[in-house]
């Protein structure tokens, strides 16, 4: 099964410059990831950004969150963050929820039959 991430972060004041060039740089590694199916990132309102991640497989959550490159933007976002508010949905394997463990994650159900990836899906399909 897939995981879903909907992260909170709420940022120290005076940072969401410094967070948004890093979140910037961040979104970029999702490419050397065919696996890390979405990333998706707002800022509803001053000081806070959202994020929805959706990985195919726990090795795909785990190789994007070790990649080298991400690691660098990825630290300045924590650093730059007085909270984070990580919610996870899908099964999580132990080395998943070991990295998890450090954005505070909670697990939640997701309705039967409600949480599946199209195998079928083409990322250049007209229809």
């Amino acid at each position: 099964m897939p995981i879903m991430l909907k992260i909170q972060w709420d940022l120290k004041e005076g940072r969401e410059a410094d967070f948004r060039a890093n979140q910037e740089a961040l979104c970029t590694v999702m490419y050397d990831h065919p696996g890390v199916i979405c990333y998706h990132v707002d800022y509803p309102a001053q000081g806070v950004s959202q994020w929805t991640e959706i990985y195919a497989t726990n090795e795909a959550f785990k190789a994007h969150l070790a990649n080298e490159k991400g690691k660098t933007p990825l630290g300045a976002c924590i650093d730059a963050s007085a909270k984070i508010t990580c919610r996870c949905w899908g099964d999580p394997d132990a080395g998943s929820k070991e990295i998890l463990a450090g954005f505070g994650a909670t697990y939640h159900e997701t309705a039967k039959n409600a949480f599946a990836l199209n195998p079928s899906a083409d990322k250049d399909s007209l229809v």
